[in-house]
């Protein structure tokens, strides 16, 4: 034991160790007010920013304003070029092309007709087959009807939610 208060040798030398430390501890800085707390403010809020904005571009709900034209989709996926799965309908007449009101309605048809399901695509009598029993209506770029068979998000696919 130490000579005065029967405590620990060096006492006096660890006690003035850990008040310097103490107060480099408290004249150091919060971490906000350093560089990199600045630039990990700074890039939070752009990521932030660009997500919102991302969200806005991507969810933003469209109607259908091309009747003329329905994109029935053969599956919830697009091919490896980009371009939509499936077939592009419309209904032409002798007097033009008449606007298509029900797009799942035409989808269904295509699929009950065996176009999706034919692994010959000359073939002229495809065998019949059964449509999808669920199908969600999506909107391409240039305002066109795209019905996708399933229940899937429409941005999964690069298209616009459906506006009724």
């Amino acid at each position: 034991m130490t000579e005065e208060f029967g405590g620990m040798p060096h006492r006096k030398e660890v006690q003035d160790l850990l008040v310097e430390q103490m107060r480099r501890d408290l004249s150091r800085p919060v971490w906000w007010k350093t560089l990199w707390g600045r630039l990990t403010i700074a890039g939070s809020v752009l990521v932030v920013a660009g997500a919102g904005v991302a969200a806005v571009v991507l969810l933003d709900e469209r109607p259908v304003d091309d009747t003329s034209i329905v994109q029935c989709l053969e599956g919830p996926y697009r091919n490896s070029d980009g371009t939509l799965s499936g077939a592009a309908v419309s209904i032409a007449t002798p007097d033009g092309v008449v606007p298509i009101e029900d797009a799942e309605a035409v989808c269904v048809q295509m699929w009950e007709s065996g176009a999706f399901t034919e692994t010959d695509p000359l073939s002229a009598t495809p065998a019949p087959a059964v449509a999808p029993s669920e199908f969600t209506t999506c909107v391409t770029d240039s305002g066109e009807a795209a019905v996708v068979p399933g229940k899937i998000e429409c941005s999964t696919l690069r298209l616009h939610p459906y506006q009724s």
